[in-house]
């Protein structure tokens, strides 16, 4: 009776022993818990964040104007995003396009309000006026300035080569001092009046 007593008591703590080892072994520790829900949280923000969208061609084809402009005007340009990208096996992106449009554009518009930009940009401009329309002013300059772009006429009143009054500078879109602007943006802006307005501002010369 005391032998079968022991043995059942063994039995007992064998199955105790048995059940808290397999409870061990199914439940997980709390390292595993932390790992499984900061990897389920990196999938997740990695779910949430956008990805960087790809230049599209239309935005490579603005870019590519863009360059060329500035190219045409011989006004810094700065890097070939668009080569770069190709060199190194990457995607261009659309917001790095667009970044570097809008500092050439700044670029650009700083460079025109210069002296030197207000010339050239009105010398290529000056390119498109017809022939007879050059001839015209040729003779208003002779005739009102003898072809000074620096004279200055009626008390101050009329200035440059096309003896420009100030109200009617800035109608054809000028600013400043008339005879101050480069030859070419005075001869731009008298062809706009001319071809607006008429001859009316010159009433002896045009």
């Amino acid at each position: 009776m005391q032998k079968a007593v022991i043995l059942l008591a063994c039995a007992c703590a064998l199955l105790v022993a048995a059940a808290s080892a397999a409870a061990v072994s199914v439940t997980p520790t709390q390292a595993d818990t932390n790992s499984t829900q900061a990897d389920t949280n990196t999938d997740a923000t990695a779910a949430s964040e956008p990805r960087a969208r790809a230049a599209g061609d239309r935005l490579r084809t603005r870019y590519r104007l863009w360059r060329q402009k500035l190219e045409r005007y011989g006004v810094w340009k700065g890097r070939n995003l668009i080569r770069a990208a190709a060199s190194n096996d990457r995607a261009l992106t659309a917001r790095e396009l667009r970044r570097s449009i809008r500092r050439m554009k700044r670029r650009f518009a700083n460079w025109s309000r210069t002296y030197e930009g207000r010339a050239t940009v009105h010398r290529f401009k000056v390119r498109h006026i017809p022939d007879w329309g050059r001839e015209h002013l040729r003779s208003i300059a002779f005739c009102e300035s003898r072809n000074n772009p620096r004279a200055i006429g009626g008390g101050g009143a009329y200035r440059g080569l096309y003896q420009f009054s100030f109200s009617t500078w800035r109608v054809v879109g000028g600013w400043g001092d008339p005879a101050a602007a480069p030859r070419s943006e005075q001869t731009w802006r008298a062809w706009l009046l001319l071809k607006n307005h008429g001859s009316g501002h010159w009433p002896v010369c045009g």
